[in-house]
């Protein structure tokens, strides 16, 4: 996630200001949301991991829509979205393998 964000802080240098300010400011925030919440929930306890990594969940699927609409007004290039896509899928993966693991350890904890 920290690798990810520091390739999508980078790309921000060379955008536009109107873009850089825009949509991509408010991405680097949903972002820095995510990596909190994952990072919150590596600290907790485990009977209360589940709702951060629902919230995490939750910031990793927005940040998956805003960067497609990102590249469909053409602010980023097919390479960089592609490139930034996968490595979302397979964070989303993680987060989702994560969020099962802790289900099935607290099945009270599902909500």
């Amino acid at each position: 996630m920290r690798k990810l964000y520091i390739y999508v802080y980078t790309i921000g240098n060379k955008l536009p200001k109107r873009d850089k300010l825009g949509i991509h400011n408010y991405i680097e925030k949903e972002f820095l949301q995510a990596f909190s919440f994952l990072i919150n929930a590596s600290l907790e306890p485990k009977s209360e991991k589940v709702t951060s990594v629902k919230k995490a969940r939750l910031q990793i699927e927005t940040l998956k829509q805003l960067f497609r609409t990102e590249y469909e007004i053409k602010v980023i290039t097919e390479k960089a979205y592609l490139n930034i896509e996968l490595k979302l899928q397979e964070i989303s993966k993680m987060t989702n393998g994560w969020l099962k693991y802790l289900q099935t350890q607290n099945p009270l904890n599902q909500n």
